[in-house]
C-alpha cells in the first residue's frame, strides 16, 4: 500500500522557491538600499565639504575676525543671553537687538553677501559662519546667508556642543567633519565646515548645509520600484513552481536563482551584466522570467548610470564655479584684485554713501615709472617683474587695505580703518623705500622701483568718483614734479 506523502514535490517546490525569492528580495533590497545610500551620502558629504571650503577661501580673514570680535564682545558682556531654544520670543528678539549695529556694518554685509553667493550658486540650504565657545559650551553663529525667518542673526547661539564640534576645535585644520542628520523639523540635512585662519590662528568655521530631502525621496521611489519588481518576480517564480515541477523546470530556475544570488552577493553599487550573459531558451514562462531579469538589470544599470552622470556633472559644475570664483576678481600677474573687483568696491562704497553707512575712506593712486623704457630695452618680462615688485611694496605697506591693479602700471588702494588713520605716514614710508630702490646702483633697472602716488580722503558731499579724481590729480602732479627732477638727471625719466 502506497502512502501519500505529507508534502508533495509540488508543495516542496513552492515552499523552496518562495523561501529563495523572499531571501533574494531581502538581499536585493538590502544591497540596493546600501549601495544607493552610500553613493548618495558620499556625493552629498563631498559637496558639503567642497562648499564649506569655497566659503573659507572666499571670505577675507581680517574682515571675518573683525565681525567675530564684535559679536564675542557683546556675547561675553551680555548677562541676559537667550539661546535659540527660545527662538521667536520677545526676550530672544530683545537679546538679538544688541547685535543690530553689527548687521549694519560694511564688513557684515560683505560677508553675508558672499555667503549668499556661495549658497545660491551651490543650491545650499544655508551657508554660515560659526564659532564654538568652549568656556560656555555654546555654538555661536556670526553670520548666515539664509533668507527670511530661517536666518540666524549674529549673536544667535545654541547652549550645547556636540562631539564633532569639540573635535573641530581640537583639530581645526580638518574642519567640521561632514555629518548627515534626519530630524522632524528639517528632514535630511548634511553639513560640513572648513576653517578660516588668520596668521596661523583659527578665526571661525565656514559651514555649509545641504538639504537631502529631494534625493532621499528619489532614492525611496527607486527602492520602491526595485522592491515592486522583485515582488513581481517572486510571484512569477511561485506560479512557475506550482505549474512546472519536473526537472526541465527546476534546472532553469536554479540557473536564475544562482545568477541572482551571485549578482547581489557581489554588490549592486556598480554596472553589472550577470543576467545579460545568461542563456535560457525554454520557450515558456521561465524564458520570460529570464528576460524580465535582464530588463531589471538593464533598468538598474540605467539608474546607476544616471546617478554617476549626475555626480560627475555636479563635480564639474563645482570645479568650474570654484575656478570662476578664483579668477573673476584676481589679476593674473600680481594676484591682487583687478579692475572688476575695484568697480565692485566703488559700487559698494557709493551705495554706502547713499545709505549713510559710509562716513570715511581714502583712495591712493599709484603709477609705476619707466615701464615703457623697461619694456622697450629689456623686454616685457622685465616689465612684468617691475610691476610685481611695485605691487609687493604696496601690499606690504597697506596691510589693512584693499589693493587693486586697475591698469597696466596703475594701482589703487582703498584705505579704511587703521591704514586711513596713518595714511600720510604710510605714503611717506613707501616713497622713502622707492627712493632707496631708485638710488641703489647694485639693482637692475627693472628692480629700481619708482612710482608716483597721490591720495585723497572722503569728505561730506563727495562721491567716490570725486575722491578718485582728487587722488588721481595728486598722483599726476607728483609725477610731473618727478619728471622735472629727472630731467636734470638723464639717467631715468619719471
Amino acid at each position: 500500500m502506497s502512502l501519500k506523502p505529507k508534502f508533495s514535490l509540488k508543495k516542496k517546490l513552492v515552499l523552496l522557491i518562495t523561501f529563495i525569492i523572499i531571501m533574494l528580495s531581502m538581499l536585493a533590497g538590502l544591497f540596493s538600499y546600501k549601495g544607493i545610500n552610500d553613493v548618495t551620502k558620499t556625493m552629498y558629504l563631498s559637496r558639503s565639504k567642497e562648499a564649506s571650503a569655497t566659503i573659507a577661501a572666499l571670505l577675507e580673514p581680517e574682515m571675518v575676525q573683525r565681525v567675530k570680535q564684535q559679536v564675542l564682545d557683546i556675547f561675553y558682556a551680555a548677562e541676559d543671553r537667550v539661546s535659540t531654544e527660545d527662538w521667536g520670543s520677545p526676550e530672544f528678539d530683545a537679546y538679538l537687538d544688541k547685535y543690530a549695529a553689527i548687521e549694519n556694518s560694511d564688513d557684515f554685509k560683505t560677508i553675508q553677501r558672499q555667503l549668499r553667493l556661495v549658497q545660491d550658486n551651490n543650491n545650499l540650504k544655508c551657508a554660515y559662519l560659526v564659532w564654538f565657545d568652549l568656556k560656555t559650551e555654546s555654538t555661536i553663529y556670526l553670520a548666515d546667508g539664509s533668507y527670511g525667518d530661517e536666518n540666524s542673526r549674529p549673536g544667535c547661539f545654541d547652549a550645547i556642543m556636540y562631539d564633532v564640534d569639540r573635535e573641530a576645535m581640537r583639530n581645526p585644520v580638518e574642519g567640521i567633519a561632514p555629518d548627515v542628520t534626519n530630524t522632524e523639523e528639517y528632514g535630511w540635512v548634511v553639513a560640513a565646515g572648513s576653517p578660516i585662519f588668520l596668521n596661523g590662528e583659527l578665526v571661525v568655521f565656514g559651514a555649509a548645509e545641504l538639504s537631502m530631502n529631494k534625493v532621499m525621496e528619489q532614492r525611496n521611489q527607486f527602492l520602491f520600484l526595485v522592491i515592486a519588481s522583485l515582488l513581481l518576480l517572486a510571484v512569477v517564480f511561485i506560479i512557475l513552481g506550482i505549474v512546472l515541477i519536473d526537472r526541465t523546470i527546476i534546472q532553469p530556475i536554479n540557473k536564475l536563482s544562482d545568477t541572482s544570488e551571485k549578482y547581489w552577493r557581489e554588490g549592486s553599487a556598480s554596472i553589472r551584466n550577470e543576467f545579460s550573459q545568461l542563456q535560457i531558451h525554454t520557450g515558456d514562462e521561465i524564458e520570460t522570467l529570464s528576460n524580465s531579469m535582464k530588463q531589471m538589470e538593464q533598468n538598474i544599470n540605467e539608474q546607476f548610470t544616471k546617478i554617476l552622470d549626475t555626480t560627475q556633472k555636479l563635480i564639474v559644475t563645482q570645479e568650474h564655479a570654484a575656478e570662476m570664483d578664483r579668477i573673476a576678481n584676481v589679476d593674473a600677474l600680481t594676484k591682487v584684485r583687478n579692475k572688476r573687483a575695484y568697480d565692485e568696491k566703488v559700487a559698494q562704497l557709493s551705495e554706502g554713501i547713499r545709505n549713510g553707512e559710509v562716513s570715511t575712506f581714502g583712495i591712493a593712486m599709484i603709477d609705476l615709472n619707466n615701464l615703457k623704457p623697461i619694456n622697450d630695452h629689456y623686454g616685457h618680462d622685465k616689465g612684468d617683474i617691475a610691476i610685481q615688485r611695485l605691487c609687493r611694496m604696496i601690499c606690504s605697506t597697506f596691510k589693512h587695505s584693499a589693493v587693486f591693479r586697475i591698469g597696466g602700471d596703475e594701482f589703487s588702494v582703498v584705505m579704511e580703518g587703521d591704514d586711513l588713520e596713518v595714511a600720510p605716514t604710510l605714503i611717506h614710508q613707501l616713497m622713502d623705500e622707492w627712493k632707496q630702490k631708485r638710488n641703489d646702483a647694485s639693482l637692475q633697472p627693472w628692480e629700481q622701483t619708482s612710482a608716483a602716488i597721490g591720495y585723497a580722503v572722503y569728505q561730506e558731499g563727495d562721491t567716490v568718483e570725486t575722491v578718485f579724481k582728487r587722488a588721481d590729480n595728486a598722483m599726476y602732479e607728483q609725477k610731473t614734479r618727478m619728471k622735472a627732477e629727472m630731467a636734470q638727471s638723464p639717467r631715468r625719466e619719471a
